[in-house]
């Protein structure tokens, strides 16, 4: 089920440019719940590939894929460009607001199986974060491979809102 934005609906951005801030964001938060139906969310490192995330993980396992295994949907949050704002208007006390981007998507999650789709996802994840690596990768890879899995968020639903603007009214000002 898919809600449409309540909040400020006028933050609300294309699927484009949510999947520019996916392709670009630095790291994400991957939510699921646990055996109990407790939320559990988990900064990851990842890379987009088309319609999906891929993500790694330690090869034995945790909580979050435990909980993958048992009910693959998820929920993924990434957020960029966060700047504190302090907006002043017309000599009025001031207010403070973030600038900020962020994307929300949903989606199913699953373990990787083919070994040349690991080595190409772990490629892609080790170009994103340490590109001038490049050539080590490889070997690295070889390495790490036994201790290492890879899982596929198969995106269904993207949505994102970006609070960039500050009022520009006349005589407002905003010092971050």
């Amino acid at each position: 089920m898919h809600h449409p934005m309540k909040q400020l609906p006028e933050r609300a951005i294309s699927e484009d440019e949510a999947r520019e801030i996916l392709r670009d964001g630095e790291y994400c938060v991957v939510a699921t719940v646990d055996a109990d139906g407790h939320p559990y969310a988990t900064p990851l490192s990842y890379v987009l590939d088309g319609d999906t995330l891929l993500i790694h993980t330690g090869a034995a396992g945790g909580q979050k894929t435990d909980d993958w295994e048992r009910d693959p949907r998820v929920c993924v949050t990434v957020a960029v460009d966060m700047e504190p704002v302090f907006v002043e208007e017309n000599g009025e006390p001031g207010f403070f607001t973030t600038r900020y981007a962020s994307v929300i998507a949903t989606g199913t999650v699953r373990r990787v199986a083919d070994p040349a789709q690991v080595r190409r996802a772990l490629a892609q994840l080790c170009l994103k974060y340490a590109p001038e690596y490049k050539d080590e990768i490889s070997g690295a890879i070889e390495r790490e491979l036994p201790l290492t899995a890879v899982w596929a968020i198969d995106l269904e639903h993207i949505s994102g809102k970006a609070g960039r603007r500050i009022p520009n009214g006349k005589g407002a000002v905003a010092r971050s």
